[in-house]
């Protein structure tokens, strides 16, 4: 089920190492620069203490895009990466510092104190010595701050947001349930574990098309993106269908000299036949494993291809190892092509833009971003930073058969097709694929549950259980773990909950 069952393991643990990657794939953000936010878990937007935090604020190496938050939760600080794990601090009177976690192999100290604020944090991390400054801006302007590099990053936070109103209101569990004490055991698990459960940043819960659980981790608050890695090709296959019912795009039997004729000097020996469908089952037949080599191996495939000074040609010129159709092999490529199609054939600069625009802009997503490749396109195979609320309305949708306030934002047929078993998927056993969706059961005793899975790495997670009326939705760090805990959730305590649903 996982975009990552194979060389995961070869990946460093020490998650200090993770964060100095130069560039991060799926996500390619460099790691120069960190924020502090004083923050209490599960509210709306960043709160400022009535006592000044000496360490609270934005602090830069350089220009960049910040990537690292230190979080100070009820006095309990945490060095952070955006995309990657929260590391506890511990901070003396001095403002000298140590990682709480033994092997996470950071210290430092903060300097320059003025007006009761440090001005400078020296931070070493793993042998590397970098000096961050302090950065003064509103704290209302930190996540499109952190975020909002025009040349690296896409806002597709909707268009229509002028109109949209809240499209959640938190109700009690007790009114969906008659058995909540399982859910209330994971949120106390979750909020007190020392294993891996601690990674968690939230959990939400629809049951019936109500919001029933929400819960912040680590810090993390409700109007934060948090990246989404590999649920976006899910959310790229939602666009295909949404392409699909305004017509831009005939169909997934659709070829591609038909749908990409400038490419056609790659489209030779077998690659003509390749069809729309292929690229969406990731059965393609053209060579591609970046599944062997870890993702911080410059080695990999995708690192590769994002190098690329045309990431589309760069796939499309692989090899081809059997006919279109016959082989599913995983390929964030294949989803680099979709977003080539989905963007000429919506006649938008770039498929974020299609998001922000087109039929999906109704779901009113807000903090939205999505990362943009060397070669400008939109990062569409693992790029994407959602608040957990907005991935809630991407399950919901699915839920629901592409209905949303009383609008077919995508066909029903095209749902149920996107959410079939297409080829055979003999990477992974217990799983089947769809367009960019996993497909798997669930078991509680006898019972099947069935499931569609949005399944990105380290644990972000849409999965729809539709003989429950369920979505449920986790973000985490847990980059070192296989599989996703919440899938171990599910098994535990969501469906012990849920089978004494009410109605």
């Amino acid at each position: 089920m996982k975009a990552l069952r194979k060389g995961i393991t070869t990946i460093n643990k020490s998650v200090i190492k993770l964060l100095l990657v130069k560039h991060i794939l799926l996500n390619r953000i460099t790691t120069k620069s960190f924020f502090i936010i004083t923050a209490l878990s599960a509210l709306p937007s960043i709160v400022v203490c009535a006592v000044v935090d000496p360490y609270s604020g934005l602090y830069k190496v350089n220009s960049e895009v910040p990537s690292y938050v230190i979080i100070n939760n009820n006095n309990n600080r945490y060095f952070a990466h955006m995309l990657y794990s929260t590391v506890e601090l511990i901070i003396d009177e001095t403002g000298a510092f140590t990682a709480k976690q033994k092997n996470s192999n950071i210290i430092g100290h903060f300097k320059g104190k003025q007006e009761g604020k440090y001005n400078k944090a020296f931070v070493n991390q793993s042998g590397t010595q970098l000096t961050y400054k302090r950065i003064y801006i509103p704290e209302d302007q930190f996540v499109s701050t952190l975020y909002g590099s025009e040349k690296k990053m896409s806002n597709f936070s909707s268009s229509n947001n002028g109109i949209c109103t809240a499209a959640y209101h938190l109700e009690p569990l007790i009114n969906v349930t008659d058995n909540p004490k399982p859910i209330d055991a994971l949120i106390t698990k979750i909020e007190t574990a020392d294993n891996y459960f601690k990674n968690i940043d939230s959990l939400l819960i629809l049951k019936d098309n109500k919001l029933v659980v929400e819960h912040y981790f680590n810090g993390w608050q409700a109007d934060q993106p948090h990246a989404i890695k590999s649920v976006s090709k899910s959310l790229t296959s939602l666009l295909v269908g949404t392409a699909i019912k305004e017509k831009y795009i005939k169909g997934v039997t659709e070829v591609l000299p038909a749908l990409l004729p400038e490419y056609k000097e790659e489209l030779v020996d077998g690659r003509e036949n390749i069809s729309l469908q292929d690229l969406l089952s990731m059965s393609s037949g053209l060579e591609w494993d970046e599944w062997s080599l870890p993702y911080t191996d410059p080695n990999n495939i995708v690192w590769k291809e994002f190098a690329s000074e045309d990431s589309v040609a760069f796939v499309l010129s692989q090899p081809v190892v059997a006919k279109p159709g016959d082989l599913f092999a995983y390929s964030g490529g294949s989803v680099t092509v979709v977003g080539e199609i989905i963007r000429k054939a919506t006649q938008q600069t770039s498929v974020s833009d299609y998001a922000k625009n087109g039929p999906l802009s109704a779901l009113c997503f807000n903090n939205a971003y999505w990362y943009k490749q060397k070669d400008g396109r939109t990062s569409v195979a693992g790029g994407a930073y959602l608040r957990p609320r907005d991935m809630l309305k991407l399950g919901q949708l699915v839920l629901n058969e592409g209905h949303w306030n009383g609008k077919q934002l995508i066909a029903k047929e095209w749902l149920i097709k996107s959410t079939e078993s297409v080829v055979e998927n003999t990477y992974i056993p217990w799983t089947e694929y769809g367009y960019f969706w996993w497909l798997s059961d669930y078991y509680l005793g006898s019972k099947k549950y069935s499931a569609i899975i949005a399944d990105g790495y380290g644990g972000q997670n849409i999965i729809i259980i539709k003989d429950l009326n369920l979505v449920v939705v986790t973000t985490a760090t847990n980059f070192d773990l296989n599989p996703s805990l919440t899938h171990r959730m599910i098994n535990e305590n969501i469906l012990p909950a849920f089978k004494h649903s009410k109605g």
